[in-house]
This record gives structure tokens, C-alpha cells and sequence, in this order.
């Protein structure tokens, strides 16, 4: 898998990144362990009986094997995951250094999966300010 976030993305983009951060990081976990689980047991050779019965030519009609197929071409999508992520873990010192505390604690509660109700909620601002301040970040965070 490649791991290179050099992709450019628009300040709105990053937005949604920001947004959607916790999101994408369950989703890639989700399917990194069912990638390894499946792929990592899928080397089990067969027993008894069935290891000396003849194989088909051709096509695979194993339906194990075809699951294995698809999950292995999970890849890409993983990576895709894998970058939206690492792009935001990448830059997220860049909101700390700045010292603007309050943009700091949005910036994280967004990260955790807070909505922006919630994190209204909890910090007291309004729904129009807690976008700004994501907006905030993701200018801040922009190459």
C-alpha cells in the first residue's frame, strides 16, 4: 500500500476531511482488519479427503477464493482512506502551534466524530462560528 498524501486539495476539501476524519479513519481500520483477517487465514491449505480430489481448470467456482479476491482488492480503497488520514495527522501540530485555544478544541472535537451540533453544544458557540474555525484549520492546514 502506498501511504503518500501528496494530493492537493482545496480548502473546502479539507473541510471535509476535517469533518469526516473520524469516518474515514473507523472505515480504513474496519477494512484493514478484515483485509488481514481474511487474507492472513486465507493461506489454510485443505485436509483430509477433499486436498486429493481433482481441481477444476479454468475459472475458480471457490466462493472463498472469490471473497479472498475481492477483499484483496481492497487495496485501493484502504489506501484511499489511508491518505484522506494521514493528510490531517500530517498537518494537525500546525493547529496546536498556532495558539488560538478555542480553534484547537473544535479542531479535535471534529476530529473525534463530534457533530457540529454537538460541538456547539459543548463549547457554547454557535454553529456559524464552529464552521469558521474549521474553515480556520483547513486553511491552516492547506499546502
Amino acid at each position: 500500500m502506498s501511504y503518500a498524501t501528496n494530493e492537493q486539495y482545496t480548502v473546502e476539501d479539507i473541510y471535509r476531511l476535517i469533518v469526516d476524519y473520524h469516518t474515514n479513519y473507523t472505515a480504513m481500520k474496519k477494512l484493514e482488519k478484515e483485509y488481514i483477517d481474511v487474507v492472513a487465514g486465507g493461506n489454510i491449505g485443505k485436509y483430509g479427503i477433499e486436498s486429493s480430489m481433482p481441481k477444476a481448470v479454468g475459472g475458480n467456482s471457490d466462493p472463498t477464493y472469490n471473497e479472498l479476491k475481492r477483499l484483496m482488492t481492497q487495496d485501493k480503497v484502504i489506501d484511499r482512506f489511508m491518505n484522506k488520514v494521514l493528510y490531517i495527522q500530517n498537518r494537525w501540530d500546525r493547529i496546536i502551534e498556532r495558539q488560538d485555544e478555542t480553534r484547537a478544541i473544535i479542531f479535535h472535537l471534529a476530529l473525534s466524530g463530534n457533530s457540529l451540533v454537538d460541538i456547539s453544544k459543548t463549547t457554547g458557540y454557535n454553529y456559524s462560528k464552529i464552521r469558521r474555525k474549521l474553515m480556520e484549520c483547513a486553511e491552516i492546514l492547506q499546502d
